[in-house]
């Protein structure tokens, strides 16, 4: 199975979600942008100018288009589309879905929100310009900073102790749901 992360804009989300999914999964990760996945990850991430296309695999592309992208999305069997409330962000993610297209591999993560207000103002804007997007919704959470920092998944943090689940409940949830979605046609 090939899964690409990608997204024009940075900072949406791309590594943590990337990395974390790539771990939980047992897949390895590639990316074409300096990051810390090497450090964190060290048996099973690289980072390559052109990433190389092997099964099993992660890829996290970072905010730009590289030679041989485009062919490792065409022949992923799910893309993740991370996207803020950031109106840079969500301009990125609909150039990002124009130029990738949106089928049934493709989901759209919202992450970062902060109120169902800002929740219903993304799914607006999204859903303006396409119909029958796969969407995930990730509120604000410490998670994403605590992952990067200590090399651990979603999943791994979760389990940690009974205040991390009870910190992590719905964010995790919805994580369960996202991994769902990917095991799925598998």
């Amino acid at each position: 199975m090939i899964i690409s992360v990608i997204n024009k804009k940075g900072g949406v989300g791309k590594t943590p979600f990337a990395f974390s999914v790539a771990k939980d999964l047992e897949y390895f990760l590639q990316s074409n942008d300096n990051s810390i996945i090497e450090k964190i990850y060290p048996e099973k991430a690289k980072i390559l100018p052109t990433p190389k296309k092997i099964d099993n695999c992660v890829y996290d592309f970072g905010g730009f288009v590289e030679k041989g992208v485009l062919d490792i999305i065409k022949e992923s069997n799910k893309i993740i589309v991370p996207c803020t409330s950031n109106y840079n962000s969500l301009l990125r993610t609909l150039e990002t879905l124009n130029e990738i297209g949106n089928d049934d591999r493709v989901c759209i993560l919202v992450t970062d929100y902060r109120d169902e207000k800002e929740k219903r103002q993304i799914c607006e804007t999204l859903e303006s310009n396409f119909t029958d997007l796969n969407l995930f919704f990730f509120k604000f959470s410490k998670i994403i900073e605590n992952s990067m920092s200590s090399g651990a998944s979603f999943t791994e943090l979760y389990n940690e102790n009974n205040l991390s689940r009870l910190s992590y409940t719905n964010f995790f949830n919805e994580y369960q749901r996202l991994l769902d979605f990917i095991r799925k046609d598998k």
